[in-house]
Order: C-alpha cells, then structure tokens, then sequence
C-alpha cells in the first residue's frame, strides 16, 4: 500500500469524526433540563414532542429535572428506566403551579422491573418538574429519562 492511500484513509476518519464531535453536541444539548442546565423545551417530532435523555444517581440523591410542555398537548407520557430491579428509584411529578401530580416506584406498572412509565392526558402547558430519587441504589448507576408529548 502507498502512503498517499494509507494517508487518505487517515483524513477522512479525522474528517468524520470531526463532523460527530459538531453534531453530537448540538443534539444532546436540546433536552430535558436539569437542575445545573435550567430549562430546555421538547425536541420537536413528526407526531408531536419528545425526548430522551441519560443520566447517573447515586443512593440518596435527587435530580431535578425541569420539562417545558407546550400548549395543545393531548398526552405527555414520562417513561424512567434503569435498566435493573436491583436498585430502586421513585419518580415524583410536579405540575407547573407546583403542585405533585404522582410519586411513582417501580412496581407502578404492576411488576419489579426497574422501569416506571407514566402517562399524563391532557397536561397542562409550562414547566413540569420531574424528581428522580436514588431510594435503593449501590454505587452510582445509569437510567434514562424519556419524555414525550403529542397533539
């Protein structure tokens, strides 16, 4: 092989992976807020508005997360997954006057399986704060927030 191919193949790496570290972030950065971003709205979606977002907790700790819902929405659906049952997180939902919508465990939806989903019809629009608490949890672990409204 010549150095010219073998140089080649080495710029457009270096040019892919420049255009990933670009976009990556723009992407990421038009979630849900939480306590140190402020508040950031729903990415918008051919059927509605909706996000996803990952995370890490820790045994005693909240995260506070601020979701902005637009006016007209029919249903906002809130779904937490840490991927085990071996730890257990509980979900509080505020609406925007500050009032608690729902606290929720796992076995919400009826079975250990370290996932909470919750669906809200008709939600009221402005700014909804989700808590995420860390009730059982050994060592620091992943979950994912996924937020999602429609029309």
């Amino acid at each position: 092989m010549s150095h010219r191919w073998i140089l080649m193949k080495i710029s457009r790496i270096i040019g892919l992976l420049a255009a990933v570290a670009f976009i990556v972030p723009v992407v990421s950065a038009a979630g849900i807020g939480n306590e140190n971003d402020g508040v950031a709205g729903l990415l918008s979606q051919a059927d509605g508005y909706g996000t996803r977002e990952y995370f890490t907790i820790t045994q005693g700790e909240t995260d506070t997360h601020l979701l902005n819902v637009p006016a007209g929405m029919s249903l906002l659906n809130v779904y937490l997954n840490w991927f085990t049952p071996d730890h257990s997180l509980r979900l509080e939902i505020y609406r925007p006057d500050g009032s608690l919508y729902g606290s929720y465990h796992d076995n919400y939806g009826g079975r250990l399986d370290g996932r909470i989903r919750v669906d809200i019809s008709s939600p009221v629009s402005g700014t909804w704060r989700l808590e995420v608490h860390g009730e059982s949890v050994t060592g620091t672990i992943p979950y994912i927030l996924n937020c999602n409204a429609y029309a």
